[in-house]
């Protein structure tokens, strides 16, 4: 059958010809790419809002690693691209985020 899956807006859903063991591979590393996106969020959020204490030391961190001024860029639900330039940016300041979070004193 052609339409195995289909949904009412033309969509297929090709999960339904995945093995019950694939599906539930998917959803575990679904769940595992959504926890990386809500932290990845929530830390260009406080970095933002946190012109005293987080912000600061994100530039030192970005300048003692020979790195431009640059602000994690937000993902913003209606900026369709707006995801995959979060990722990709911190894909490329990996070291800057891990040296942020491994601060204790700044509180994440």
């Amino acid at each position: 059958d052609d339409n195995v899956g289909d949904n009412t807006k033309g969509l297929v859903d090709a999960t339904v010809l995945l093995t019950s063991d694939e599906r539930e591979e998917l959803r575990n590393t679904i769940v595992l790419v959504q926890l990386a996106l809500v932290k990845l969020r929530k830390l260009g959020f406080k970095i933002i809002h946190s012109t005293t204490k987080l912000l600061p030391a994100w530039n030192d961190i970005l300048s003692e690693l020979q790195m431009k001024p640059s602000m994690l860029p937000r993902d913003v639900s209606t900026c369709w691209n707006s995801t995959y330039d979060m990722l990709e940016y911190a894909l490329n300041h990996r070291k800057v985020i891990d040296a942020v979070s491994q601060r204790r004193e700044l509180g994440l």
